[in-house]
């Protein structure tokens, strides 16, 4: 039986009572996908996964969408994320996810549901390292001033793989493809509502990443650039952040359609951290069907 036991802050939840391992019911999907909406970051605490397991459950909230580099031998939709080096190379992915961002915005259906499998935690004086940062984007929406949210209504935000290579090369990041971007990432820019309604709760919530939004389309030049340093700055206010300290074990799934997130990069090459990531896209979610029949099912005796 499924317990549910929220953070405490301003976002964030644990979910005991499930084997990620097995094929999960219907009911205590919609449970998860209920509580999932709600809190945005959820955790399930001393879960065992292969690496098939994993995409098996990522894919019951939507299609996974495989990233071209370091990913789990014979399980492209597995992405590695560490420092750890063998035979001279990294595993993984070193420095993932150093800015604030949402993933996967600069694809046509954006990314909805990113599932991290915890296999290694840096530790140093008692305490774990390489936790992640998270921004209640819903939170920070229903914040927004009315002349503000006014303007937005109908607005299209441009989001742009360049600009975000951009910003992470000026953070520090060593990675070859944020420099040279191989062909199969040279996409087009992306058009995105800025408001949109959540697929899961209805409710209306900021799609602006940051680091992707090149601007919003139809204002000058000046306009966009103030009205976007304007919404980044109110959504990284220090009320809306929440930090979420890992465990070996652990899987964690964020939306990005709620939340904005980053990883802490306070842990050395010999300090060894390695998580596995799948990334569910919105395609499924998108469907009012599909989530009004996973919601229902979650009411079941």
């Amino acid at each position: 039986m499924l317990s549910i036991e929220q953070s405490g802050k301003i976002m964030g939840t644990t979910i005991r009572g499930v084997d990620l391992s097995k094929p999960v019911s219907d009911r205590d999907f919609g449970k998860i996908l209920a509580t999932f909406g709600q809190y945005t970051v959820v955790r399930f605490p001393n879960q065992p996964l292969t690496p098939a397991q994993h995409i098996a459950f990522t894919e019951r909230f939507g299609e996974i969408h495989a990233l071209p580099d370091y990913s789990e031998p014979g399980h492209p939709g597995v992405n590695i994320l560490s420092n750890i080096v063998e035979n001279g190379r990294n595993i993984g992915n070193v420095d993932a996810g150093m800015i604030w961002h949402k993933d996967m915005t600069y694809v046509p259906v954006a990314g909805f549901a990113t599932i991290l499998h915890a296999l290694k935690i840096p530790h140093r004086d008692g305490r774990p390292l390489g936790g992640t940062q998270f921004i209640n984007v819903q939170a920070a929406t229903d914040d927004l001033p009315a002349d503000v949210t006014q303007k937005l209504n109908g607005a299209i935000g441009l989001h742009s793989v360049a600009k975000y290579n951009a910003v992470v090369r000026a953070a520090g990041s060593k990675r070859a493809n944020y420099t040279d971007i191989p062909d199969d990432r040279k996409r087009p820019i992306r058009a995105h509502p800025m408001l949109l309604a959540h697929p899961v709760t209805g409710k209306t919530v900021l799609y602006c990443d940051p680091s992707h939004v090149e601007r919003i389309e139809g204002l000058d030049d000046a306009d966009s650039e103030h009205l976007l340093q304007f919404l980044a700055d109110h959504q990284l206010q220090a009320k809306y952040q929440y930090i979420f300290d890992w465990s070996e074990g652990d899987v964690l799934m964020w939306d990005n359609f709620g939340a904005l997130h980053r990883a802490t990069l306070d842990y050395g090459p010999d300090e060894p951290r390695l998580l596995k990531r799948c990334q569910a896209m919105s395609e499924k979610v998108g469907d009012p069907a599909f989530v009004k029949a996973a919601l229902e099912a979650a009411s079941t005796a």
